[in-house]
């Protein structure tokens, strides 16, 4: 008899089978996910008879008194960390709205879901005429769960969407993660966790940039449950292990307790049965012991009823693990059906038809068939495209999100390359307009020192060299001689006047530098190599120390001093012998070629030594010459 039912039964355990490894997955599904949402609750064991009364006299008077007499009961239970009240003279809409949004949570929490789905319902057009946007997007949520507990897929979906886009609107990201991480749930219970894999992540994003230790924590759960579904269960437990440590440093014990459950789910995957059962049996204790816990009692007796079955498969003590399987299968099943749940039930079912398919084929038969009435009632057509839909319009929320975020990097990377172009264009215009004052100062600096020398200088009585055969006359070379010693002697005696004039406290090594720095250059000036690396070697000085002590002697940089004495020298030389030609004069001062020594003479004089020795002729004098700070 045993046989030949088995023998009918093969084709349909192959594929009850291969539907199990699917659904085996996710054990621990929804675990985290959906507890109280609204407030920091503490789970009811059961509904009480004085809330349940305490909600029928509300519902005959409606008035502040039975609303403050129901929200006071559930204080005193402690569901809610405060005692919420209402003035006398508060709206009756406001009143319901409250009043049925709490027992929407109350309901739910105690596991009584259609009881919490139909008052969340009551509550949530009442809510939305209002502007609490935080309380609605908590009922919305309440109605999402419960809806996923229900099996009511495309409702679950449709409230969840609600909520995310209320969270995004208001831009908390708790919030956000907490809305992200009910979508995961929802993917992930309806065998799409490949799905959930992006809300999840964005939901830890989120969540860590809250900084809040017990929403990370609840991510973290949630990731351990959606790769677990993935099987990648290395990871899963990872992430188990990590939200375990949170709420150990919370102090949130139960919370601890449900981490070490998904941990357990984890290694029962990486077929660590024996670690699996030992972690669930010390999560399944702490439930019994507390009470309470109904719902996360009968998914921990769950997991261990599976991990015991394999343990039964691999230990000689198989028949007694066996039957601790089977035992664990059975409460579980009688709790989740007695709450309510049918995902949970489903995967009670589903264990019990593995422990008897053997030895109790007429109980397995029944098993399987609860199985699948449960499977076909959680998982439509409908449930299938709703979630695909939304799927595809949550990828264009992020797809947009992305795009924003790229946007805005554009748009700050041009702002920052303007913003460099005109801080660079303000260097500029600012460096310019440093030089150009620094030349005008040069420039003023070499008009005085140049009035004061011309000023001071006593000019001698000009000689006029006579002409040989039709070339210029030469002075005699003893004349000459004597009259070059005579001149260089004014100028650095003017040079030296100058100075003490220019500065208020010149001193006596200054003078002196002056004196044979001015001697050097009217020596370097006939051979026409006159510059400043020249003159600071025939001194005995670097080129940086020559600078130095010229600029602080002078004010004037030391290109510039020494231009300004060859200039003087040219004038000079015009002006005692305006029959020498501009090409001579321009080789006595240094300069290679005449081109050269007439744009400098007009670029400092403003004239040209032509026009010079024109004027000089006239005038005896340079009308209006100005000085450019401009050197060689």
């Amino acid at each position: 008899m045993f046989s030949g039912l088995w023998h009918g039964m093969s084709v349909e355990n192959a594929y009850f089978c291969t539907t199990m490894k699917k659904f085996y997955s996710t054990g621990l599904l929804l675990l985290m996910l959906f507890l109280p949402t609204g407030s920091k609750a503490q789970k009811p064991a059961a509904v009480s008879s004085e809330v349940q009364q305490a909600l029928l006299h509300f519902g005959d008077r409606q008035d502040a008194k039975s609303a403050r007499q129901f929200l006071a009961l559930l204080h005193k239970e402690n569901f809610t960390e405060e005692e919420i009240s209402f003035a006398a003279a508060t709206p009756r809409d406001t009143l319901r709205a409250q009043v049925w949004y709490w027992a929407a949570e109350y309901f739910y929490a105690a596991g009584s879901y259609q009881e919490a789905r139909n008052y969340a319902l009551m509550a949530l057009p009442l809510l939305k005429q209002g502007h609490d946007e935080t309380m609605l997007a908590d009922c919305l949520n309440v109605l999402a769960i419960n809806n996923a507990r229900l099996g009511r897929y495309p409702e679950a979906i449709d409230y969840a969407r609600q909520v995310y886009n209320l969270d995004m609107k208001s831009g908390d990201e708790e919030r956000i993660s907490m809305s992200l991480n009910t979508l995961a749930g929802l993917y992930v219970s309806a065998r799409q966790p490949q799905e959930a894999e992006k809300y999840v992540v964005k939901g830890l994003e989120m969540a860590r940039r809250s900084g809040l230790e017990h929403r990370q924590a609840i991510v973290e759960g949630m990731a351990a449950e959606m790769y677990h579904a993935l099987g990648r269960d290395s990871l899963a437990a990872d992430y188990a292990e990590a939200a375990y440590e949170k709420e150990i440093h919370l102090g949130r014990t139960h919370k601890a307790m449900i981490r070490l459950s998904q941990k357990a789910a984890a290694l029962i995957g990486l077929k660590r049965y024996a670690e699996a059962e030992k972690l669930l049996t010390t999560a399944i204790d702490y439930f019994r012991e507390h009470g309470g816990q109904q719902q996360s009692l009968a998914i921990s007796l769950n997991q261990r009823g599976k991990a015991r079955l394999a343990l039964s498969r691999s230990n000689t003590d198989g028949d007694r693990c066996l039957h601790d399987a089977k035992a664990d299968f059975r409460e579980a099943a009688e709790l989740l059906a007695e709450m309510g749940d049918r995902y949970g039930e489903m995967h009670a079912r589903q264990g019990l038809y593995e422990c008897l398919y053997q030895t109790q084929p007429d109980s397995a038969r029944r098993e399987m068939d609860r199985f699948i009435a449960l499977r076909d009632s959680l998982y439509d057509m409908a449930s299938a495209e709703s979630l695909a839909r939304y799927n595809a319009e949550f990828g264009n929320d992020f797809l947009h999100e992305k795009i924003s975020v790229e946007r805005s990097m554009r748009q700050r990377i041009v702002a920052g390359i303007l913003t460099g172009l005109a801080v660079l264009c303000i260097v500029i215009v600012l460096q310019l307009r440093r030089a150009r004052n620094y030349r005008m100062k040069q420039q003023q600096r070499m008009h005085e020192l140049m009035a004061q020398i011309e000023d001071s200088r006593k000019k001698p009585a000009p000689e006029t060299p006579k002409e040989q055969d039709g070339q210029h006359e030469q002075p005699q070379q003893e004349g000459k001689q004597e009259q070059e010693q005579e001149q260089k002697q004014e100028l650095e005696l003017d040079l030296e006047q100058a100075q003490q004039e220019g500065r208020q406290e010149p001193s006596a090594a200054n003078a002196e530098f002056l004196k044979n720095t001015n001697a050097v250059i009217h020596r370097l000036m006939s051979g026409g190599q006159v510059d400043t690396a020249s003159v600071a070697s025939e001194l005995c000085l670097s080129t940086s120390q020559f600078r130095r002590r010229i600029s602080a002697a002078t004010g004037l940089t030391a290109a510039n001093y020494i231009l300004m004495i060859r200039m003087d020298e040219a004038k000079q030389l015009l002006g005692q012998y305006p029959k020498y030609t501009i090409n001579e004069i321009a080789q006595r001062c240094g300069f290679a070629d005449n081109a050269h020594f007439t744009h400098t003479f007009k670029r400092i004089f403003r004239i040209t030594p032509s026009e010079y020795t024109r004027e000089d002729a006239t005038h005896g004098r340079i009308q209006g010459a100005g000085c450019d700070a401009s050197a060689q």
